[in-house]
C-alpha cells in the first residue's frame, strides 16, 4: 500500500563511483521495496552525481527528461590514451606533455568544440549494435565503429590546471559522452588525454542540491517509509515546465477510457483557455480540477492535420 500511495515520483540519487546505473537502481528498488523504476540518463561507472530515478507510475514521464542537458564538473589528465577514453581503461598509449601548455592553451582549443559537432561513441560504451552493447563487444576483443551523431556543447570551461591534470566545466545536449569530447580534445592536442574524474551537476531539471545517497537513503528507510516523501518529486512538480490545459472530471474520464479527442476539439480547448504554444514545444500536459495529472500528449499543433490528438502517456490512477 505504501508503495503505491507514497512512492509515485521522482528521486535524484548522487550516484556513488564504481556503479553502474543500472545497478543503481536495482539498489534503489531493493531499498524501497518498489517493484517498478528506471533512471532518467546513463551516467558511466566513473562518474559521481545526478541521477534521476522514476518510480512506479512515474516511469512513464522518465522519457521526456531524456531530451534535457546535462552539466558537468570533472578532471581529466593529459599525456595517456586508453582503450575506454577514461583512467579505467587499459592505457593504449603515452605522450610527452609539452611543459609549456597553459591553462588559456587547451581553453583555446576547447573552445573549438563549442556548437554542434558530430561525435563517435566510445568502443566501452552502452551504445547499442545489433541490440547488444558496445561494451560487451569490446570486453572481448571486438571494436564496432559506430556512425558519429550531431550533439550540442554549450559550455566548455577549462578551470584549473596543475601540471598533467585539468579541471573542467561542461554543459552539453543530451548524447554526449564526455569521454570522447575529452578523447578528441586530447588528441588536438596532440599528446592525449583520458577522464578520470567526473560528476554530473544536472541532468534536464534535476540538480546535485536535490540529490540524496544510497546511504541517506537506506537511513530514511529504516525511520519509516514515510520519511522518502519529503525528498520525492511528484510527477505533477517535475512536469511544472509544460504548457496545461485544465479538463473536467467528465473529460478526464473519457481520457482514461481510451477516448479518441478530435484534434479541432482540443484545438478550441487551447485557444479557449488561452494558452500560448509554439511548435517547439512537444507536449502538453493535461490536468483535472484537482491537479492531477491526466495525460500528456504531443503537441497539436505539430501535427494539426491530424484528425485526432495523440496521446503520449494517459494516468488511469490520478
Amino acid at each position: 500500500m505504501a508503495d503505491k500511495i507514497l512512492l509515485n515520483g521522482i528521486l535524484v540519487i548522487d550516484k556513488p563511483q564504481g556503479f553502474t546505473s543500472t545497478e543503481t537502481v536495482e539498489r534503489v528498488k531493493k531499498i524501497l521495496k518498489v517493484k517498478k523504476a528506471g533512471h532518467g540518463g546513463t551516467l558511466d561507472p566513473i562518474a559521481t552525481g545526478v541521477l534521476p530515478i522514476f518510480l512506479n507510475n512515474a516511469t512513464k514521464i522518465a522519457q521526456i527528461f531524456l531530451e534535457g542537458d546535462k552539466v558537468y564538473e570533472g578532471e581529466f589528465q593529459l599525456g595517456i590514451i586508453t582503450d575506454s577514453y577514461d583512467i579505467s581503461g587499459e592505457i593504449i598509449a603515452k605522450r610527452e606533455v609539452p611543459s609549456f601548455l597553459t591553462k588559456e592553451q587547451i581553453q583555446e582549443i576547447s573552445n573549438n568544440f563549442i556548437g554542434e559537432i558530430e561525435q563517435v561513441p566510445p568502443p566501452f560504451s552502452a551504445a547499442k549494435y545489433k541490440g547488444k552493447p558496445l561494451y560487451k563487444y569490446a570486453r572481448n576483443g571486438v571494436f564496432i565503429p559506430k556512425a558519429p551523431k550531431k550533439v550540442i556543447i554549450k559550455e566548455f570551461k577549462i578551470l584549473e590546471k596543475n601540471e598533467t591534470k585539468v579541471k573542467f566545466y561542461l554543459h552539453c545536449s543530451k548524447g554526449t559522452y564526455v569521454r570522447s569530447l575529452i578523447h578528441s580534445l586530447g588528441e588536438k592536442l596532440n599528446c592525449g588525454a583520458v577522464l578520470t574524474n567526473l560528476r554530473r551537476l544536472k541532468k534536464s531539471i534535476f540538480t546535485l542540491e536535490e540529490a540524496i545517497t544510497l546511504e541517506t537513503l537506506t537511513d530514511l528507510v529504516r525511520e519509516g517509509i514515510e520519511k522518502i516523501t519529503a525528498f520525492l518529486i511528484s510527477p505533477e512538480k517535475a512536469l511544472e515546465f509544460l504548457p496545461k490545459i485544465i479538463v473536467s472530471e467528465d473529460f478526464s474520464q473519457k481520457i482514461k477510457e481510451g477516448r479518441q479527442i478530435y484534434t479541432s476539439s482540443f484545438l478550441s480547448f487551447i485557444k479557449f483557455q488561452k494558452l500560448s504554444l509554439s511548435t517547439s514545444e512537444k507536449w502538453i500536459k493535461i490536468i483535472n480540477t484537482k491537479g492531477k495529472l491526466v495525460a500528456i500528449i504531443e503537441n497539436p499543433l505539430l501535427n494539426p492535420s491530424s484528425l485526432y490528438i495523440k496521446y503520449f502517456r494517459v494516468f488511469k490512477e490520478s
